[in-house]
């Protein structure tokens, strides 16, 4: 009867132990009860925000990507590559203020960015074009979220808006110039 209480008890530490050592979820390392329950300390405007700026951020990058390696144009090429440093801080910083408010970046219902039909065999001019709508259209998007949290209760969210805003807002003017 000892045996069997003390193996009992024995088993019942292993698996308490093992279930609590559980304390990441993937390759993000995000608490079990973040990533099951997803429960944050973003109000829902913060939380809208860091979504929809990480993940037209990200669109941005990608594409600038391929307009570095198939476009024609220097201009275009020069835009490319300040959009993709640009953004790339952005998504550095979301990503800190993310973990920061226990937000899923990136979260897994995200969608990849792929071009449009037609246009990974398109001719750079063509792809340039869409390049600068798809573009302005996102940048205008994304400037819209950092407008709407420039006055959030967070501190550290309005003041990185605060910050950021001007510089987007002078991107995206040098990107209407192109069109």
């Amino acid at each position: 009867m000892n045996k069997k209480i003390a193996l009992l008890s024995l088993s019942t530490f292993a698996c308490v132990l093992s279930m609590s050592s559980c304390t990441s979820v993937g390759e993000h390392k995000s608490s079990s009860e973040l990533y099951y329950t997803n429960s944050t300390h973003a109000d829902s405007e913060e939380y809208k925000f860091l979504r929809t700026v990480y993940q037209l951020a990200s669109d941005e990058v990608e594409f600038a990507k391929i307009i570095s390696q198939k476009g024609g144009s220097a201009s275009i090429k020069s835009l490319a590559a300040n959009l993709t440093n640009q953004y790339g801080g952005v998504l550095t910083k979301i990503d800190e203020l993310a973990k920061n408010a226990n937000v899923l970046i990136p979260f897994s219902a995200a969608s990849k960015f792929e071009l449009k039909g037609g246009l990974d065999s398109a001719q750079s001019s063509v792809l340039e074009k869409e390049f600068l709508k798809h573009s302005l259209h996102n940048q205008e998007r994304i400037i819209h979220q950092f407008e709407s949290v420039e006055h959030n209760t967070k501190v550290a969210t309005n003041r990185y808006a605060s910050e950021i805003l001007p510089a987007l807002e002078k991107t995206a003017e040098e990107t209407k110039a192109l069109l």
